[in-house]
């Protein structure tokens, strides 16, 4: 079982590209699914459902979302709202990344959507914060953040692990 790095995703850019990125950069956790079939039981596959408005934008689904294109990056949340309505980013503060955040990859994506990812992300196993920024795929700033006293020192010691 992998430690979690966990903290705020935060997505900015054009509202079209943001819309995108949620409609097409995201896949339902299926994990009931995984299971059902490997004991031969019938599948019931999970979906992601759309709301949306001249304000915002809800995505829900059953267990939670994978970020297409990662190989283990994670929206731990049923539900995703954005309020779009002042161009506002999108902030998800559920995402989570097995043992860290692998930058390419993020990178990658968000030149894909033409969008800026920021994340801030806790890692309490093995003591060391994230603290990652890429914009339409340039990365601005990617550091590991250690401690010489991990409780004392860090923000949010018991987020993450």
């Amino acid at each position: 079982m992998p430690n979690w790095c966990v903290g705020t995703l935060k997505v900015r850019g054009e509202k079209e590209n943001i819309r995108r990125f949620l409609l097409e950069g995201l896949s339902p956790i299926d994990t009931g699914a995984a299971i059902a079939s490997m004991l031969g039981k019938e599948v019931e596959v999970n979906t992601i459902a759309l709301d949306e408005d001249e304000y915002s934008l809800t995505l829900k689904t059953k267990e939670g979302f994978h970020i297409k294109g990662t190989h283990r990056n994670f929206i731990d949340s049923r539900e995703i709202e954005w309020y779009h309505d002042s161009d506002s980013p999108l902030i998800i503060p559920d995402f989570e990344a097995a043992w860290g955040i692998d930058t390419a990859e993020l990178a990658s994506i968000s030149e894909f959507f033409q969008i800026d990812m920021k994340i801030y992300a806790y890692e309490r196993g093995m003591e060391f914060n994230h603290d990652f920024e890429v914009h339409k795929g340039e990365v601005i700033k990617n550091d590991e953040i250690k401690f010489d006293d991990y409780v004392w020192e860090c923000p949010e010691p018991h987020r993450g692990g």
